[in-house]
């Protein structure tokens, strides 16, 4: 939290809210950006540190190579003699021994800091994420977030590590590089230095142009991310109307895309790799049209540290690009990972329930169509102890009345209160653990029977698990499979059929003893013979329990206490399920 909390004061201005169309965030300096990313290395000052110590040792033997190099070549032309050289190829090779040692230390300790980097960065944008209103995954696609935590965290981590590696690397290096050229000739060094200006120049202008083109690249990535991810999750419908073509098209289109703006980046690139190699040629020519001023020996030496100089001046515009790119990469993901989310759940409150739910004068519209008036000025009481059901045309608001007395969204104007209590006040967790939902399409995760039972319950046990289980019809099917309730059921319930995954949505919702139990049309997707398995289910454990029923059907309604008629967001009518029945407006509303 600490690092969180640290990181976040560099991005202020980034934690914009979205909303239906986000708002570009104001773009802030690439400094900031990056010493946002290096407050996740600081985190991990302990590798970085001991890398950076390998570093030095490594980089100060490096630096001594060309010296000594200088001398073995400068022996062999001058025909010195057998013990000069072999002083100097011994001190060559116990330096190559140095820089090869301190080199994979150095190597190995950067790397797993880079893990560490990646996997904090991974965290703390998913806890970001995960907790974000309903309305922020109503106008974010899933593959952009799956991009997000993937492709550009890996992209943060793995660049901001790396190159603070070679910057440091090359950094020592050419400190070193520069004394010993001053050292030899300062006249040369000055001619050496001519060019640096043009070159930063050049490397500011380029940084800033592949800042943007890295934006763009990750965002066409993004795109393609959540074609596939779309495609892939659907392949049923996708087969069932072969449109295997059609999406294969759709996703070369956004590669191409992708490889547009990687082409722009590769020629961008061309053009910075001539022009730096232009600068370092003309130095080489300037060096050596004044090297008479200096003996053979020392223009030798010279002329490697000017080599060493130019690889190192070329690395550290290397790292620039690299940090470029991840800064590109870094601004949707720090727009995520610090974006406060609407609708925060710090309710404290957990006030003993007993299930009576009223709105009062409630008007909603959904974040993502703010123009559309879903609920108006509705007024509906929800008694303890009783089943509700809520009837009406599709599209009327009931399945947004479920929605909200979930806390799902919060009312544009209005209260909803559980007993008396304004379900904002009270506590997130504790408020779930009262009420359960089984929604129409249950979602069932990729574990085991068990797993998804218990889903949100650790506190339950093993005999609260096979109460449920034999309230919601699960037992029976489940103790005729192999492995019982350690059978997988697949990624979201595959392996399971839909009267299967509906009583195991029961089940899970049972297990923790709600107090208010929401079926959102439970029973419309199965046939007749998973339905009565089903509502055989529900009427028990409807039992001492507030019920809330949205339906579709006739038979799942006609046991209910009280029957809500909901037309075009507002309550048309509130009675019993024969009065309602005999009713012209019942009628009128043609549902049935």
């Amino acid at each position: 939290d600490r690092l969180r909390n640290s990181v976040a004061r560099n991005f202020a201005d980034v934690s914009d809210r979205l909303v239906v169309e986000p708002p570009s965030p104001k773009r802030i300096s690439t400094l900031q950006h990056i010493a946002a990313l290096l407050k996740y290395c600081q985190h991990q000052w302990v590798w970085f540190s001991l890398g950076f110590v390998f570093l030095v040792i490594y980089a100060v033997a490096r630096i001594f190579i060309p010296f000594y190099t200088g001398a073995v070549i400068s022996g062999i032309v001058k025909k010195a003699g057998l013990q000069v050289l072999a002083h100097s190829v011994l001190i060559m090779g116990i330096l190559t021994m140095a820089t090869t040692f301190f080199g994979g230390l150095r190597g190995g300790c950067f790397d797993y800091a880079t893990a560490l980097v990646s996997r904090q960065v991974r965290l703390d944008l998913f806890r970001s994420l995960v907790h974000q209103e309903i309305g922020f995954f109503d106008i974010t696609k899933s593959g952009e977030m799956v991009s997000r935590l993937t492709s550009d965290c890996q992209t943060m981590s793995t660049t901001v590590s790396t190159n603070l590696n070679v910057f440091l690397r090359n950094g020592v290096m050419l400190i070193g590089a520069l004394v010993f050229m001053f050292v030899m000739s300062w006249r040369l060094s000055t001619v050496t230095f001519i060019a640096i200006p043009l070159v930063g120049f050049i490397t500011k202008w380029y940084g800033a142009y592949y800042d943007k083109l890295s934006e763009k690249t990750q965002t066409t990535i993004a795109d393609a991310n959540q074609i596939a991810e779309e495609v892939l999750s659907t392949m049923r419908t996708v087969r069932s109307f072969a449109c295997e073509r059609r999406e294969a098209d759709r996703f070369e289109d956004k590669l191409d895309d992708t490889l547009r703006m990687n082409r722009k980046k590769a020629i961008a690139y061309m053009g910075y790799t001539w022009n730096n190699e232009f600068c370092d040629n003309a130095i080489l020519v300037a060096v050596l049209f004044y090297g008479d001023m200096m003996t053979t020996d020392q223009l030798i030496k010279f002329l490697l540290y000017q080599m060493q100089l130019g690889e190192n001046l070329y690395n550290i515009g290397y790292v620039m690009t690299g940090l470029m790119e991840c800064v590109g990469a870094s601004r949707k993901v720090f727009e995520y990972m610090f974006r406060d989310s609407q609708i925060p759940n710090n309710g404290k409150k957990e006030p003993a329930l007993e299930g009576r739910i009223e709105f009062k004068n409630v008007h909603f519209t959904y974040p993502s169509r703010p123009n559309n008036p879903v609920l108006k000025d509705l007024n509906l009481v929800i008694e303890a102890g009783q089943t509700t059901a809520l009837v009406g045309p599709s599209g009327g608001g009931k399945s947004s009345i479920v929605a909200l007395i979930q806390h799902f969204y919060e009312p544009n104007k209005g209260t909803i209160s559980i007993d008396g209590v304004n379900v904002q006040d009270i506590s997130h967790v504790y408020f779930h653990q009262k009420i359960a939902l089984v929604a129409q399409e249950p979602v069932l995760y990729n574990g085991s029977v068990r797993y998804n039972i218990l889903y949100g319950c650790d506190w339950a046990t093993e005999e609260d698990m096979l109460r449920a289980a034999h309230t919601a019809n699960v037992h029976n099917f489940v103790m005729e499979l192999e492995k019982g309730y350690d059978t997988n059921c697949g990624e979201k319930g595959v392996q399971m059929s839909g009267g299967q995954k509906q009583r195991i949505a029961i089940a899970r919702a049972l297990v923790r003893n709600p107090v208010v139990l929401i079926l959102d049309e439970a029973t419309s997707a199965l046939d007749a013979e998973s339905e009565a398995l089903v509502q055989e289910a529900l009427n028990r454990c409807a039992r001492e329990r507030t019920v809330l029923i949205v339906a579709h059907r006739l038979s799942t309604i006609e046991k209910a206490d009280r029957i809500a008629v909901i037309h075009k967001g507002s309550l048309v009518q509130v009675q019993c399920f024969y009065h309602l029945f005999l009713s012209f407006l019942f009628q009128a509303t043609n549902f049935f």
